[in-house]
C-alpha cells in the first residue's frame, strides 16, 4: 500500500515520506514489523509451569511450580510493534454490542437457512440452528428464538422445522438486505 501525504496509514505512528515500513496486516489488526539487531547480551525469557513428579500433594495432586527458561536471540530477528485494531470490538453489555448482536444474529440465521434450503430443500430445527451457529455463545434460548422469528417461520407439521420467510412477508426485506 502506498501512502500519500496527509493520509493516515494503517499504523499508530507516522511513516515519513519516502520511507518504507513492513507490516503484519490482517482483517483484524495491523502492526509494524521492525528488524532488531540483537546484542550478545540479549535473551528471551520464557515463563511456564513445570510439573515435577517428586512434588505431590497429600491429595494426590501433582504440584506445579513456575519455571523460567532463558534462550539466546539470533543475530537478526524481527519484532512486531503495537497492534492497531481494524475491526471494532464492542465492550460487553453495552448498547453498541446489543445493537450489533440484534442485527448480526438474524442475518446469520437467515443466511444459514437460505443455504440449507438451497442444498437440502428444507429448513433447520432450533437445536441445529443453535448448535451450528451459536454453540460457543451465551445467547439465551428465548432471545435466540425472538431473532429467528424475525427471519423464519416455524412449521409444526414438519417436526419443528424453521424455514426462511419470503421477501415481504412480515416486512422481511430478504437475506441480502439484512447484511
Amino acid at each position: 500500500e502506498i501512502l500519500y501525504q496527509k493520509v493516515h496509514g494503517p499504523f499508530i505512528g507516522e511513516v515519513e515520506e519516502g520511507n518504507a515500513q513492513t507490516g503484519l496486516i490482517s482483517n483484524l489488526f495491523a502492526a509494524p514489523i521492525f528488524r532488531h539487531d540483537s546484542e550478545p547480551t540479549d535473551f528471551l525469557m520464557v515463563l511456564g509451569q513445570l510439573t515435577t513428579s517428586s512434588r505431590v500433594a497429600s491429595s494426590g495432586e501433582v504440584l506445579t511450580e513456575l519455571g523460567v527458561v532463558l534462550r539466546p536471540l539470533p543475530a537478526n530477528i524481527y519484532c512486531v510493534g503495537q497492534t492497531e485494531p481494524r475491526v471494532k470490538v464492542f465492550s460487553p453489555n453495552t448498547n453498541d454490542e446489543k445493537k450489533f448482536i440484534n442485527a448480526f444474529v438474524p442475518y446469520q440465521v437467515a443466511k444459514n437457512l437460505q443455504r440449507t434450503e438451497e442444498l437440502h430443500g428444507n429448513g433447520l430445527t432450533f437445536e441445529s440452528i443453535k448448535d451450528r451457529l451459536f454453540g460457543n455463545t451465551a445467547i439465551p434460548q428465548t432471545q435466540l428464538r425472538l431473532r429467528i422469528k424475525q427471519v423464519a417461520n416455524f412449521e409444526r407439521k414438519d417436526n419443528g422445522i424453521w424455514s426462511l420467510k419470503s421477501v415481504g412477508e412480515d416486512d422481511f426485506p430478504g437475506v441480502e438486505a439484512l447484511g
